[in-house]
C-alpha cells in the first residue's frame, strides 16, 4: 500500500513511459523529488527483506528436512477448510492470466488472494482499464487509448507477473509436499517395520 501511494504522489509510472518515449524532460517535469526520495529506501528495503526472509525460510526448510518434520495436511478455520490436494500449475497460471488472485484462489491462499484480487479492482478502475478494452473491441482505437491512465496501468505489469510467478510455484511446492505425505502415509500404514533395503555390492 505505502509503495503504491508514494509511487502515485511522485508519478513515477509516468515518468517512465515519458522516458520510454524519449521524452526525458517531461519525466522530469513529472516527477515530485518530495516523494520520489521517499520511494528509494522503501524500494531498497522491499529487495533487502525479501531477500533475508528467503534466506532465513531455507534454513528452516533445512532443518525440517534433516529431523523429518511433520506438517499439518487438513485444517478447518474460520475462513476456509484447507487440505492438502495435488493440483495443476498450468490452471493457476491459466486462472491467473484471467484475472490476478483467481491463481491463489485455487490453491487456497485466501489472505494473498484477497489481497490481490482487491489490487487488481483497484487497478482496473482507476486505470479504466476494462473501459479501454470494451471500446478496443468496438473498433474505437484511439478512444480506448484517450481513456487510459497511464499512471495506473503501469502496476499491471508486475502485478500480472507477482500473480502468475507466486501462483505457479507455490502450486509445485505445494505438490511436492503432497507427495512427501503420501511417501510418509504409505510408508507408516503398509511397510512393514521390518522391512530393509539392502545396498548391493558394486560390480567392477
Amino acid at each position: 500500500m505505502w509503495e503504491v501511494i508514494v509511487n502515485i504522489q511522485s508519478n513515477l509510472n509516468l515518468a517512465m513511459i515519458y522516458s520510454f518515449q524519449g521524452e526525458i524532460q517531461k519525466a522530469t517535469d513529472v516527477l515530485d523529488t518530495r516523494w520520489l526520495l521517499i520511494y528509494i529506501p522503501v524500494y531498497i528495503f522491499g529487495i533487502w527483506d525479501s531477500y533475508r526472509t528467503t534466506v532465513d525460510m531455507n534454513k528452516v526448510y533445512v532443518l525440517a528436512e534433516r529431523e523429518d518434520h511433520q506438517f499439518n495436511s487438513f485444517s478447518i478455520g474460520s475462513l476456509e477448510i484447507n487440505y492438502l490436494d495435488k493440483r495443476s500449475p498450468i490452471m493457476a497460471v491459466i486462472w491467473s492470466l484471467f484475472v490476478p488472485g483467481l491463481g491463489q484462489l485455487y490453491m487456497h491462499r485466501i489472505v494473498s488472494a484477497f489481497f490481490t484480487i482487491t489490487w487488481t479492482v483497484i487497478f482496473f478502475y482507476n486505470s479504466r482499464g476494462l473501459e479501454a478494452i470494451s471500446l478496443l473491441f468496438i473498433g474505437e482505437i484511439q478512444q480506448a487509448t484517450d481513456v487510459l491512465v497511464p499512471q495506473w496501468l503501469l502496476f499491471f505489469p508486475s502485478l500480472y507477473g507477482f500473480s502468475v510467478y507466486d501462483s505457479y510455484i507455490n502450486t509445485v511446492e505445494n505438490n511436492k509436499l503432497y507427495d512427501k505425505e503420501q511417501r510418509r502415509f504409505f510408508k507408516e500404514q503398509y511397510q512393514s517395520s521390518t522391512f530393509k533395503v539392502l545396498k548391493g555390492k558394486k560390480v567392477n
